[in-house]
């Protein structure tokens, strides 16, 4: 089964946080996934219209996009409760 190493962001705009401090804002657009063979590939999604993001006139006529690991990746999958764990006498 294929698995997601990273996710594809664009900077959509910007915003200054509560410290003065300058931030982009970022839009997934898709994810890169390995294969079972190992080889990695991309999946876009169809409705991402890179011309619809904000120009840079010093990149020329490319959009920048950056690669983030996925929220979460390291965190261990957390386990269901069964009615059977839980403390008190109603089940749901």
């Amino acid at each position: 089964m294929a698995k997601k190493l990273y996710d594809i962001a664009i900077a959509s705009g910007s915003y200054t946080d509560v410290e003065g401090n300058k931030k982009n804002r970022y839009s997934t657009i898709g994810v890169v996934m390995q294969g079972d063979d190992g080889n990695a590939f991309a999946i876009l999604e169809r409705n991402a219209n890179l011309a619809g993001f904000p120009y840079d006139a010093t990149k020329g006529n490319s959009v920048v996009a950056s690669l983030f690991k996925p929220d979460g990746q390291t965190q261990a999958p957390q386990r269901n409760q069964s009615a059977t764990d839980m403390k008190d006498d109603i089940p749901f």
